[in-house]
C-alpha cells in the first residue's frame, strides 16, 4: 500500500514537473517574472510613501537582471536535457552541470550588464560600462542567481530521474498484468483475453462480462474480479458496474452530479458520482 502511495505521489510530482510538456521551466520563469514584478511593486510603494517620483522606464532598467532569467532558465533546462545524453555517468554528467552553471550564470551578468548599460546610454540615464556593472553592481546579486539555477538543475535533472523510473516501473507492471481471465461455462474452461473486455456488471448470482463478440456469465463478484484482473484500465463507476477505460468514448453529465458513459459501441453505462473522481485519474 506505502509503495502504491508514493509511486502515485511520485507519478504526479513527475506529470506536474514533466520536461515534456515544458511545465518544469515554465514554472520557473513564471517565478522569475513575479519577482519582477514583486520589485516593481515595491518600488512603486517606496515613491508614494516617501512622495518621490516613480518612472516606470527607469525602474524597468534596473529590473533587466531579473527578467533575464526567463529566457535563461528556458536554456538551462535545455542543456540538463542535452547533458543527459552525454553519458551516463554521474560524475560526467555531475561536472558538465557545474560547467554548465557556471557559464550560464556568467552569460546571464554579461547580458544584463550590457542590456543595462547599452539602455541606460539609450535613453540618457547615465553612462557606465558593461564591466563596471558586471563587477561592482550586478555581483551583489551572484548569490541569488547561483541558487536560481543550481536549484533549476537540481529540478530538470530530478525529473529526468523520475520520469525514467516510472518509465521502467510501468513496463514492469505491464509485463506482470494480466492478460487473460478463465472463466467456466458446465465442463469447459473459457479464456477470456483482458483487453477484449468492454465492462462488467452485477448480475446476482454472477457477474455479466462483456466482450467485444459475448457476454459471459462468472460465478464471482465484483470486488473479486476487480482484484483478480488488477488493471489500471479498469475502474469501478457504480457499486454494480465496472468499465474498461480504454473503450470510453465520452462522459455525458446528467446535470445532477451523475454522468453518462458512452462506451465506444454506442453503448450507454451509469457513472454513480461517489465514484467520478476515481475515473477521472484514470480517463483524463
Amino acid at each position: 500500500m506505502k509503495d502504491s502511495i508514493l509511486y502515485q505521489t511520485s507519478a504526479g510530482l513527475a506529470k506536474w514537473f514533466s520536461l515534456n510538456k515544458n511545465k518544469a521551466n515554465h514554472f520557473f520563469a513564471l517565478m522569475a517574472l513575479i519577482v519582477t514584478l514583486c520589485f516593481i511593486f515595491q518600488d512603486y510603494l517606496f515613491s508614494e510613501i516617501n512622495n518621490t517620483g516613480f518612472y516606470l522606464r527607469e525602474v524597468l532598467l534596473f529590473k533587466v537582471f531579473w527578467l533575464c532569467f526567463i529566457p535563461f532558465s528556458y536554456l538551462t533546462f535545455f542543456l540538463s536535457n542535452k547533458v543527459k545524453t552525454v553519458s551516463d555517468k554521474k560524475s560526467i554528467r555531475v561536472s558538465l552541470l557545474i560547467l554548465m552553471a557556471v557559464v550560464v550564470l556568467t552569460a546571464h551578468i554579461l547580458l544584463s550588464s550590457f542590456l543595462i548599460s547599452t539602455l541606460g546610454n539609450l535613453w540618457q540615464f547615465f553612462e557606465i560600462s558593461t564591466w563596471r556593472l558586471a563587477t561592482t553592481k550586478l555581483i551583489d546579486y551572484l548569490g541569488v542567481a547561483c541558487l536560481f539555477y543550481i536549484l533549476a538543475m537540481w529540478v530538470a535533472e530530478y525529473t529526468t530521474k523520475t520520469t525514467e523510473r516510472l518509465n521502467s516501473q510501468k513496463l514492469e507492471d505491464q509485463k506482470n498484468e494480466v492478460k487473460v481471465i478463465t472463466i467456466r461455462d458446465g465442463k469447459k474452461v473459457i479464456p477470456i483475453p483482458v483487453s477484449e473486455i468492454k465492462w462488467i456488471e452485477s448480475d446476482k448470482p454472477y457477474v455479466a462480462i462483456q466482450t467485444e463478440e459475448e457476454r459471459y456469465l462468472h460465478s464471482s463478484t465484483l470486488k473479486e474480479i476487480l482484484s483478480e484482473l488488477d488493471n489500471p484500465n479498469f475502474a469501478r463507476i457504480h457499486r454494480s458496474t465496472i468499465v474498461n477505460v480504454s473503450k470510453i468514448e465520452k462522459l455525458v453529465s446528467r446535470l445532477n452530479g451523475d454522468y453518462d458513459v458512452l462506451m465506444n459501441d454506442g453503448k450507454e453505462l451509469r457513472l454513480s458520482r461517489n465514484y467520478k473522481k476515481k475515473l477521472d485519474t484514470k480517463f483524463f
